[in-house]
């Protein structure tokens, strides 16, 4: 059977995101699991092709506890990260317990950005990198279910990836793209959608399992992460939604400096998003 290659492209505007509580705790301050990228249509599984999938991911944000990067401790952290995340998709013709069987292949690259206080002889000294390359790669595979009855569709799904850790990584450099430790996630999503009222509601829940970094001996601990979304679709292609997600980290890390103490961390967010669909994307009809 001939190989059909699909591009599916969707823009998105997010307007005022706005997030609160404590952030990543975990080694280098933040999860392998990058939050917000499952939301719209997170349960849908699209009919049997390989598929490409394109994301811009853009990332400012700081910090003023101390966050451990590489081996060091660092204070008044600041990071700007910009990333092209590229997807690849095969869902496949085979079915497993009824539902459609596919796997999909992620390779992150860009730019990071990350600055913060430094003890050095004992004073707090400035310091920054800078560095674009390579992330780690993400295997996974997942398999989808949906049903409709007039009007009203419904979809879930259950999902595993694993995150490779041979994306760019140097230590004792505060800028790194790769994590330098497995991790591997676990979840599941639902959708529902009534293509009448052209309204949709999408949730997942997963678990994070991180792997101990063998160039620092620290353990970063395990995560919970929901995301979820509501949209309304309008004509022209446009829709307009809420989206939002909350992380919480299970266990402490351990191995890093006394001084972090019991160290989890978590984070919630929400915000507005407005988004187009090209003619010529798949839909769920």
């Amino acid at each position: 059977m001939d190989t059909i290659l699909r591009i599916r492209v969707l823009a998105s505007l997010f307007f005022g995101l706005t997030a609160c509580g404590v952030t990543h705790a975990v080694e280098g301050g933040s999860s392998n699991y990058l939050l917000g990228m499952k939301g719209p249509l997170a349960a849908f599984v699209p009919k049997p092709g390989v598929y490409l999938t394109n994301n811009v991911y853009h990332y400012d944000a700081g910090r003023n506890n101390l966050t451990p990067l590489g081996n060091r401790l660092v204070g008044d952290v600041s990071a700007q990260v910009l990333m092209n995340i590229a997807q690849f998709s095969w869902v496949t013709e085979q079915t497993l317990g009824g539902g459609r069987l596919a796997f999909s292949g992620v390779l992150p690259y860009g730019n990071v950005d990350v600055a913060g206080s430094v003890s050095r002889g004992g004073f707090s000294v400035h310091d920054s990198d800078s560095v674009t390359a390579f992330g780690d790669p993400v295997v996974g595979g997942s398999v989808g279910w949906k049903s409709r009855d007039g009007d009203e569709f419904r979809a879930w799904s259950v999902y595993g990836s694993v995150f490779i850790p041979v994306g760019d990584y140097e230590l004792g450099r505060l800028a790194n793209l790769g994590k330098n430790r497995w991790a591997y996630d676990v979840g599941g999503a639902f959708t529902m959608a009534n293509f009448k009222s052209g309204r949709e509601f999408s949730a997942v829940l997963g678990f994070t399992f991180n792997g101990e970094n063998p160039d620092t001996k620290y353990n970063s601990g395990n995560e919970m992460h929901l995301e979820m979304a509501a949209k309304q679709y309008l004509p022209n292609h446009l829709s307009l939604g809420i989206v939002g997600y909350w992380n919480q980290q299970l266990t402490a890390d351990s191995g890093g400096p006394a001084v972090l103490g019991d160290f989890k961390g978590r984070v919630f967010a929400i915000g507005p998003e407005l988004s187009y669909q090209f003619a010529g994307v798949q839909n769920i009809r």
